[in-house]
């Protein structure tokens, strides 16, 4: 049995979800009333609990919807060697402050590495919800950060994501060789670019990525450039819908993190897609910073982003 954890429910006629206060503001559950169907993935082998600070994120329950800010993969924090991050960073390790309306649920955190404010919200709108985001720095010097949403989304069946041709993408990791070599630690061809969909395998096959398989075996994740991009949709075939996500313009990038019953190792594998809108490329805030696709906070500076969730019928405008 999980620990015993403050659940608060959100819904309205058309939407429900349930958010853990406690646990980063974790989202477990995301549904749309005209379907009897979760969309979030839910591991039935490992309860949620309460994190310790700055663990190892794989050691807890990865499943529903969590944040990452300032980083995803540890990494260095250049400009301050004082400065620790965290495994996919802080924010989903800590309890968050929050309050309620009819309709709506803000949550906020304070990050300990750096004196920055993190608040999400997260409201209904119809069949739509739209996540709202602010980053303020409290401090007296300006600070780098990136940050991705990081729902993971269950896969009964086989899904499409459906995205324009020849969108521009690039290689985080890969196990199972779909996004060709991958290396004894996944990072081989790291940050190598790609054009959607298709792909070469080590093998030299050519791999259709739209394609959403859950029984394949592998893990992988790319970034996709979201210049240009109106809309992702990643659409469940058997039940006729799906879910189109859109972006404010500082959401630079996409993630699509496909664990399609490939890890962990073991007799309890998940089966999921994560689809993980980004402000940066790469998981590692350094990175980042020397690609120039991190974000500069200055002191008493606030910034904003946004993107939202649209429950779409296939074959609908």
């Amino acid at each position: 049995m999980g620990e015993e954890l403050e659940k608060v429910i959100l819904e309205t006629d058309e939407i429900r979800l349930t958010v853990l206060p406690e646990v980063g503001c974790k989202l477990t559950s995301l549904e749309f009333r005209r379907y009897d169907f979760q969309w979030l993935w839910q591991d039935p082998h490992r309860p949620v609990q309460r994190p310790e600070f700055c663990s190892d994120y794989a050691a807890y329950d990865i499943s529903g919807f969590d944040e990452c800010f300032p980083n995803i993969g540890v990494s260095e924090y250049p400009p301050d060697g004082s400065v620790n991050l965290c495994d996919h960073g802080e924010v989903w390790a800590k309890p968050w402050a929050f309050k309620t309306t009819e309709n709506s649920i803000v949550g906020q955190v304070e990050l300990t590495a750096m004196p920055l404010t993190f608040r999400r919200e997260i409201q209904l709108n119809h069949e739509t919800i739209t996540f709202r985001y602010e980053v303020t720095n409290r401090g007296e010097k300006r600070f780098w950060y990136m940050w991705s949403a990081h729902p993971l989304f269950r896969l009964p069946n086989d899904y499409r994501v459906m995205l324009p041709t020849g969108q521009r993408m690039f290689k985080e990791f890969g196990f199972g060789g779909r996004l060709g070599q991958d290396g004894a630690d996944g990072y081989s061809g790291h940050l190598s670019e790609l054009t959607w969909p298709l792909v070469t395998s080590a093998s030299g096959q050519t791999v259709d990525l739209s394609q959403v398989i859950p029984d394949l075996g592998v893990v992988d994740k790319v970034s996709v450039d979201t210049q240009g991009l109106q809309h992702l949709t990643l659409l469940n075939e058997d039940l006729g819908a799906g879910l189109q996500f859109a972006f404010s313009p500082e959401i630079s990038h996409v993630g699509i993190c496909s664990n399609l019953t490939g890890w962990p190792s073991g007799p309890h594998p998940g089966t999921w897609i994560a689809i993980e809108p980004m402000i940066g490329i790469s998981d590692r805030l350094d990175e980042n910073i020397d690609l120039g696709a991190a974000m500069i906070v200055h002191s008493g500076e606030t910034q904003t982003w946004h993107f939202s969730i649209r429950l779409k019928d296939w074959g609908k405008a």
